[in-house]
């Protein structure tokens, strides 16, 4: 990584400045980098308000091989091509969501990319017309629940090699930014991707931090933009969209009360509901020093998990068991929530006042979802973390259900 300042003088190589710029960039394997005059950390002027029809101008380069701010010159030269030359006084310009069509302007056909970063050229030789096209499009929203939605967008009108990361960033705010916003990565490159936030049905909500990452608010309005960032750390958005999750809380089918609504019907089930009380105020996982293949930790395997544990487990009383034998509402098919289901509890139910969740000093409550022969995932709705517990504790119960 090197330190580039670029400044701008009028009139002369030793003329006033009219603006200055810092990057930080990365040289590749020949030394070599590249840079857009514009797109960098501002240090003082604006770049629209030089008037690049009223006199000569000069571009000075300094660098600092360390990466730091302590530039040497590198030299001097006069800008005999300028951004002024690529918008005619007498031209017109037609702006759409997707492209700036500036007409009356020849070209030589290269790829330039505009000064805000915001827009890549691609022009046929000689043309009279070119089209400054978005090069990314954020894609309508689908899949949408209380916690999730699927994103998608389409990157094109770039060399490959140019993007080196790519995805979604979203927020409660307009405009989200790459560095300010939640952000989910989708790779690199060209072409068109798409993503789950937070749930995905496969995998668990928990990352490797111990956390639960992109997990949307219900009912919330969020503002979404596909980004790509280029060679040169410039990052490049697509059109804004803007949804709303949908809401939880309402009467379930039982007579409980709904936490999850996963927006369709696939797999036989779109909501999830838990009872009012606790089926337990302490009871043990049973099984100890037993294995139970198969439980997992994601949103929709707590049905599974606890048919794993009765086929596995011949005691007569613990938490699976427990969930199983239970009878609410007139409903039979109630079982022991994985450890992400318990995270939707907490975040859609117990913060929110609602579920008439248990309060004592440790509010501890068993999931279907096993750590090892020995121990099982407990969650704690005092605080949202998570940890593996032995077997043979006594812990809360709250069975749930889908439908």
């Amino acid at each position: 990584t090197i330190g580039i300042q670029i400044t701008i003088l009028k009139t002369s190589p030793i003329g006033a400045s009219q603006y200055i710029e810092n990057h930080f960039v990365n040289t590749d394997a020949f030394g070599l980098f590249n840079l857009i005059i514009g797109a960098g950390a501002v240090q003082s002027g604006t770049m629209a308000t030089i008037d690049w029809s009223n006199d000569n101008y000069f571009l000075k380069v300094g660098m600092d091989a360390t990466g730091g701010t302590n530039f040497l010159t590198m030299g001097t030269t006069q800008l005999l091509s300028v951004p002024y030359a690529l918008y005619a006084k007498s031209a017109g310009m037609v702006v759409n969501s997707n492209s700036i069509t500036i007409t009356s302007v020849s070209s030589n056909g290269d790829t330039l990319f505009l000064s805000n970063g915001q827009f890549f050229l691609s022009a046929s030789n000689n043309s009279t017309s070119i089209g400054f096209i978005n090069p990314i499009i954020t894609t309508a929203v689908s899949n949408i629940t209380s916690n999730s939605v699927t994103f998608s967008g389409v990157i094109s009108n770039a060399n490959n090699n140019q993007i080196i990361e790519r995805g979604i960033v979203y927020s409660e705010s307009p405009n989200p930014q790459t560095l300010t916003s939640s952000k989910i990565k989708c790779g690199f490159g060209i072409g068109s991707f798409d993503t789950i936030t937070g749930l995905g049905f496969g995998f668990s909500l928990l990352n490797s931090f111990g956390n639960y990452p992109h997990l949307l608010k219900s009912n919330t309005n969020y503002y979404a933009r596909a980004y790509a960032i280029t060679e040169n750390n410039i990052s490049v958005y697509g059109n804004e969209i803007s949804f709303v999750t949908l809401p939880v809380g309402q009467l379930g089918q039982a007579g409980g009360i709904v936490f999850f609504d996963k927006g369709n019907s696939i797999g036989g089930w779109q909501f999830l509901e838990t009872t009012t009380i606790d089926q337990s105020a302490g009871i043990i996982w049973g099984c100890d020093s037993t294995s139970i293949p198969g439980t997992q930790l994601s949103v929709g395997s707590g049905e599974s998990n606890t048919a794993f544990i009765l086929a596995s487990c011949n005691s007569p009383s613990y938490a699976a068991r427990l969930c199983d034998n239970l009878i609410y509402g007139g409903q039979t098919d109630w079982f022991l929530p994985s450890l992400d289901e318990l995270y939707l509890m907490y975040k859609n139910l117990h913060i929110k006042g609602l579920g008439n969740f248990s309060a004592p000093s440790f509010p501890s409550y068993w999931s279907s979802s096993e750590y090892g022969p020995n121990n099982s995932y407990v969650f704690f709705f005092s605080d949202a973390h998570t940890a593996a517990y032995q077997k043979f504790n006594l812990m809360l119960v709250r069975a749930i259900r889908s439908f």
